[in-house]
């Protein structure tokens, strides 16, 4: 009898911690998403779809990756012969990662938090006149909460506080809750999430959610660094996708000759990507990138 009780409790056990997976894509030198907010427990697997890459987190292996006490490092090809790999976050804390053939231009960062006693149900944005954002979150029951924080990015990595907001506290019903962002300006695509702070000042962050402002500047390359490029370097940019689709990027000479041409996955939101220059001599270069019917060209220096 002990045997059957002590049987039923792991099962017990198996069944309430089994997490959420997360899908994270690699292809054309970024992972998409690049952030994630998870729980302990949650599993997050990592889907190759071109290139050759790494996923890493392991600081004795790639310098700069890292992840917290108690959890566990990683190192895996992604290649067409190793597609998939999966991580199960056990422990609380952010987790750095990264691609080692393209560190540091290639990385991502998962944070995880323990389970608080709230069940959020709902987290969206729409976009509002005069570039405002109105955010909307639900829950169906909360215990012990203090307030939301809203959280804003304008690259989906790097998010700072904007406002608080006060919670129900204890709640066994239904709460609605919103928030007006009347500083949009003229972003094209705007990034939040919400971090649930309870009295004890434990917090857990939501998913992140991405408005496109139709109002925001329709630019498709945002950022070319560096420039000048030292030789056999790393071109990076950031462009806009208004939709997945493919970045075509053409390098062409003085002499209007085509000498280097990729093309880059894109997804819906701000991109991060990078050119390998290789054996490029020394001079001045015209970069264009096209994405559907949109066109950019840069000027860049190879030293």
């Amino acid at each position: 009898m002990k045997k059957i009780t002590l049987v039923l409790a792991i099962l017990l056990c198996m069944f309430r911690t089994k997490g959420t997976t997360y899908v994270i894509q690699v292809a054309n030198f970024q992972f998409s998403p690049n952030t994630l907010n998870v729980i302990v427990g949650d599993v997050v697997e990592f889907q190759w779809l071109n290139g050759f890459h790494t996923t890493t987190c392991d600081p004795t292996i790639l310098p700069g990756t890292s992840y917290p006490p108690g959890g566990s490092c990683w190192d895996a090809p992604m290649t067409s012969t190793s597609t998939t790999y999966d991580v199960t976050i056990s422990a609380v804390g952010t987790y750095v990662f990264g691609c080692q053939p393209h560190w540091p231009g290639m990385q991502g960062t998962i944070s995880a938090a323990a389970s608080l006693p709230v069940t959020l149900s709902e987290f969206k944005v729409s976009g509002q006149s005069n570039n405002k954002a109105l955010l909307q979150w639900r829950t169906e029951s909360e215990q012990n909460t203090d307030y939301f924080s809203i959280r804003r990015s304008i690259n989906g990595s790097d998010f700072r506080e904007i406002e608080r907001v006060p919670a129900a506290g204890n709640s066994n019903s239904e709460k609605l809750y919103s928030y007006l962002d009347k500083d949009v300006a003229s972003l094209r695509f705007v990034y939040y999430n919400l971090s649930t702070v309870d009295k004890d000042k434990r917090s857990q962050l939501s998913k992140t959610v991405m408005l496109k402002n139709t109002h925001g500047k329709a630019d498709l390359i945002t950022q070319v660094s560096p420039n000048p490029v030292e030789r056999e370097g790393h071109l990076m940019i950031k462009f806009n996708a208004d939709a997945p689709g493919t970045l075509k990027v053409n390098v062409i000479n003085v002499e209007g000759k085509t000498v280097l041409k990729m093309n880059m996955s894109a997804y819906e939101g701000l991109n991060n990507g990078h050119v390998h220059l290789g054996e490029l001599p020394p001079g001045v270069y015209t970069v264009t990138f096209m994405l559907g019917d949109e066109k950019s060209t840069r000027k860049i220096i190879i030293k």
